[in-house]
């Protein structure tokens, strides 16, 4: 493969057949030139400059009919079945719909790409107010008159235009625009997404579902409702005694069902060692993730010295460049990729590569995702060897994923081979369910 690029030929897997691009790398081409900055920067950045030889070659990248000349930005309710409780608050619930924001991009020829993000301010700062300001008044004048397969200068603009600070600036935002990109950039190619990426390598994903802190009975019965989920994501609250108990009930519920343990910052440090001590009985624990404040990097250190099972950073870690300082400090064992908290599909892609080189091992998980930012994340962990199954709990905790298309048996996702998110969006159903926002 590598040899090929260099050669000037990228045989590509498409549809089950091998399309070769000749020509790919001149200087003529304006998606990848042959320096080595150019090359490395491409080719880092997700694989998005392959979709250019794909199907219409590189004037795809310049054809006027190609260019973004209209964005929507649509803030929408999504409603929850049941409530969603994490250690640091109420995520959803019945009469506490999801604030989700869809992103609707339209070429001049009338293709149309979506992105969409949810927004859940106790466990980041972006309000959907803030999300839908931010992509209204910033970011989508940035995309306008581009093709989608400019998308490393529109990342540029946008981290220009929203600074990162110490890590992301505004990065559900950015995630929301960049998907919509990759839609179209699927569309025009003809491509699917995980194709923009290299190629996925696992056709279906098995999918971990939440255990929303409750009642041990109450969780008890939630891990029974879903008997064909292996995997559950089981959500402790800080309080050592309420939460073996919690432990106890699911594992006699389902004794075969491995569990992944999320506090969401919930414990303090010193509380850490009895539940440490507390856990060494329950032998199904894969791992244990974000036990304490996102910003107290030095104890999740001391957390991970001390903790019987491997230790994950979420909350703490959303850009490539927190998984080298983690790493350097030796903080975790695990990432926990997200789309969203990555800035998009790219970066957290990025993410995914340097975890991978610095020996530390990939989860994936969502933030009660609706089907457009759901199916973002499939297309990237279908490239991808996680060690558990993602958790993206949207179909769990969603009474509509708001999206048609989502081949889905049980709680196993076929990943979808058609073009770009390989589903299609009533946008009947998202304008009616708009929220307002100033």
């Amino acid at each position: 493969m590598i040899e090929e690029y260099f050669s000037g030929k990228l045989i590509f897997p498409a549809a089950g057949k091998r399309t070769i691009v000749s020509t790919f790398l001149t200087q003529d081409n304006p998606i990848m030139k042959t320096n080595r900055r150019g090359f490395t920067q491409a080719f880092a950045g997700g694989g998005l400059a392959l979709a250019a030889g794909l199907s219409r070659g590189a004037a795809a990248s310049t054809a006027k009919g190609n260019r973004i000349k209209k964005i929507e930005v649509l803030p929408t309710a999504v409603e929850f079945r049941s409530a969603f409780n994490i250690g640091v608050g109420k995520v959803g619930g019945k009469g506490l719909p999801g604030k989700h924001v869809f992103v609707r991009v339209e070429t001049a020829d009338g293709l149309v790409g979506w992105g969409a993000t949810n927004t859940v301010p106790n466990w980041s700062y972006e309000t959907v107010e803030a999300v839908t300001g931010t992509l209204r008044h910033h970011l989508a004048p940035l995309a306008i008159d581009k093709t989608p397969f400019e998308l490393n200068a529109l990342k540029k603009q946008m981290d220009i235009s929203i600074r990162p600070a110490v890590s992301n600036g505004a990065p559900f935002a950015k995630s929301a625009l960049e998907i919509a990109f990759l839609d179209l950039a699927g569309k025009i190619t003809g491509q699917p997404l995980h194709a923009l990426l290299g190629g996925k390598i696992h056709d279906t994903i098995d999918l971990c579902y939440a255990v929303s802190i409750d009642e041990p009975e109450a969780m008890a019965e939630e891990v029974k409702r879903w008997p064909a989920c292996w995997c559950f994501k089981v959500k402790v609250s800080g309080d050592t005694d309420k939460d073996i108990a919690r432990l106890k009930a699911i594992t006699e519920a389902r004794p075969d069902a491995v569990i992944w343990l999320d506090a969401n910052q919930s414990y303090q440090p010193i509380a850490l060692e009895r539940f440490f001590r507390e856990i060494t009985q329950f032998d199904k624990i894969r791992c244990f993730e974000q036990p304490v404040r996102s910003e107290d990097w030095l104890g999740l250190r001391r957390a991970r010295e001390k903790s019987p099972y491997p230790l994950a950073i979420d909350e703490g870690c959303f850009s490539s460049f927190d998984v080298a300082r983690m790493a350097r400090l030796d903080a975790a064992d695990l990432v926990v990729l997200k789309v969203p908290k990555s800035a998009g599909v790219t970066n957290c892609y990025k993410s995914a590569v340097v975890a991978e080189a610095n020996g530390i091992g990939l989860l994936g998980s969502g933030l009660t995702d609706a089907g457009v930012s759901f199916m973002a994340a499939i297309h990237l962990y279908s490239t991808l060897d996680l060690l558990l199954p993602p958790e993206l709990n949207g179909p769990q905790f969603l009474t509509d994923m708001m999206v048609d298309g989502i081949d889905m048996q049980g709680v196993t996702v076929t990943v979808p081979d058609t073009p770009g998110l390989g589903i299609t969006v009533p946008e009947d159903k998202i304008r009616a369910n708009q929220l307002r926002v100033g």
